[in-house]
């Protein structure tokens, strides 16, 4: 469909420190989608599961073809899904050396295309796979 294709590109985020918590990471998102996407672009988190984070959402923000109000991009919701996020697990953070009584951490991922896709408001995602000369040459 418009939203999804065979393949991704992921770009992916991970802080660990001190007193981090879903606050910063909530904080962190929504300005970089409202830098990448305008000041006005609404964003959301629904709770998900991902195997390494607790808890774990999905980022979804406002539909690029349709700014919000439903269209068959965004199958009538007004939202398109960037990715998936969390709280890095207790059990991760123990594996590779951390106390988790100490640290904790965050972690993002999103779909490279996702944000082409929403930044430029584009309707269909599947252009960036279908070796189209038309859709290339805009970008000469």
């Amino acid at each position: 469909d418009a939203r999804h294709t065979f393949m991704f590109h992921q770009i992916e985020g991970l802080l660990v420190a001190e007193n981090v918590h879903l606050g910063h990471l909530k904080g962190m998102l929504t300005g970089m989608c409202r830098e990448l996407f305008g000041p006005a672009q609404a964003v959301r988190f629904r709770p998900s599961f991902f195997p390494f984070v607790e808890p774990g959402a999905e980022v979804d923000t406002t539909c690029p073809a349709c700014g919000g109000a439903g269209c068959r991009t965004c199958s009538g919701s007004g939202w398109v899904e960037l990715g998936g996020a969390g709280m890095v697990h207790p059990r991760v953070l123990r594996e590779v050396g951390y106390d988790p009584d100490v640290v904790t951490g965050w972690a993002f991922g999103f779909g490279i295309e996702r944000l082409a896709f929403t930044r430029y408001q584009m309707s269909d995602i599947r252009v960036f796979y279908e070796n189209d000369p038309a859709f290339l040459e805009q970008f000469a």
